[in-house]
């Protein structure tokens, strides 16, 4: 703000020194562009508070606050309860693309040794997919994501915990609308401590959305169908931070990895995969983490991080996991995961049973046996817990 002071000094500086009038004139013309500048975006601003349209980009902020903190509660420890060992430690939750859901309790006391979990009355059938598997902490929300891109939220409590004889008919649905079909489902409890979430499909098509355009499209209820054509659909999502990785695994062997920051904004496809094949685990994974790989026949393969290759280009056939003879024989990836060596995990066998397994045991037999005979494998999942002490 000019003052009267001011002008008064500048009047008397130019009668002393009549040479400064030229540096004093520009001084003043300075000053007030300035001040003009500050008038028409303070001008913006009150027509903008007065139409509502910053009202709402604020309530929107501190909405988008609001569900940040939320989450953060729900974070395991977060409470200041102790931890009751008699408790359920997390869930296991088995769902089918009908949009049906089962709930296991898992406990502390569950993770000492390998052990069945529940089992199915009768073996899988091996026309239909394989049920999906999701582990999920306490408290957690739930995204539901439909092949539309519809979404839908949900708390891991609405759901009732099933017994270890496993029925779909007593399963909660959760209800697509007529033509849908239920693809993925991811908790959100970790949504603010990464910078963008990852959308992958079945046929490797991706979008990267940032944090913030991710929270808007689920307040919209829909984050789109992330394909390029049909039949494709969502294959799963996963959280990146800013200088992260992920990694994509096909059925057939085949692996993907690249930047969080390459992914493209809009869908596109990042690999290439013969018609037979598609995506079967999205994850990524941390510098220090173990790389497991599940076949159908039992098998596992473990590799180091740094075994992974950055993709040098898009529409590549990336890096593989099964040699070409395996491949041949018809051996399949079921499952993959980058885990912590003291971490556990759940394998459906493909005669309807779920088994607790330990990382560590995976990686140092090689091979799941069920009393000497080889197992046939449907399905694998990390589970976010470690062994108590």
């Amino acid at each position: 703000m000019i003052t009267q002071d001011q002008i008064a000094d500048w009047i008397k500086e130019i009668e002393q020194r009549p040479a400064s009038s030229g540096a004093i004139l520009r001084a003043i013309t300075a000053r007030l562009v300035e001040l003009d500048k500050w008038n028409a975006e303070l001008l913006t601003d009150n027509i903008e508070l007065r139409s509502g349209n910053r009202v709402e980009e604020y309530e929107a902020r501190i909405a988008a606050l609001e569900y940040q903190i939320e989450l953060l509660k729900r974070q395991p420890g977060a409470g200041s309860q102790p931890a009751q060992t008699t408790a359920p430690a997390g869930s296991l939750l088995l769902f089918q693309p009908s949009g049906r859901v089962l709930r296991l309790a898992l406990r502390f006391e569950s993770f000492s040794h390998a052990a069945e979990l529940a089992r199915f009355d009768a073996p899988l059938d091996p026309s239909q997919p394989a049920p999906g598997m999701l582990f999920a902490h306490p408290a957690e929300e739930l995204l539901f994501v439909f092949d539309s891109g519809r979404t839908v939220t949900l708390d891991v409590e609405q759901l009732p915990f099933s017994g270890p004889n496993l029925d779909w008919r007593l399963a909660r649905r959760i209800d697509p609308r007529p033509g849908e079909e239920l693809s993925a489902v991811m908790p959100l409890t970790d949504l603010p401590h990464y910078e963008s979430c990852v959308q992958i499909s079945r046929r490797a098509c991706a979008k990267l959305m940032p944090r913030t355009s991710f929270q808007s499209l689920l307040a919209r209820g829909s984050i789109g169908a992330g394909i390029k054509r049909r039949p494709d659909k969502t294959a799963g999502l996963t959280f990146c931070a800013r200088d992260g990785r992920i990694t994509l695994a096909t059925r057939e062997g085949w692996l993907l990895t690249l930047p969080a920051d390459r992914v493209p904004y809009t869908v596109d496809e990042l690999m290439q995969l013969s018609a037979s094949d598609y995506v079967a685990a999205v994850f990524s994974p941390a510098e220090k983490s173990q790389l497991v790989f599940l076949t159908n026949n039992a098998r596992v393969i473990h590799r180091d991080a740094d075994w992974l290759e950055p993709a040098v280009s898009f529409k590549s056939r990336g890096q593989a996991i099964l040699s070409p003879a395996r491949r041949d024989a018809g051996v399949r990836i079921v499952g993959a995961a980058a885990a912590s060596i003291d971490g556990w995990g759940v394998v459906l066998r493909s005669d309807g049973v779920a088994t607790l397994v330990s990382i560590a045991s995976l990686i140092s037999s090689g091979v799941l046996e069920h009393e000497g005979k080889p197992l046939e494998l449907a399905g694998f999942a990390l589970l976010g817990l470690q062994k108590q002490p």
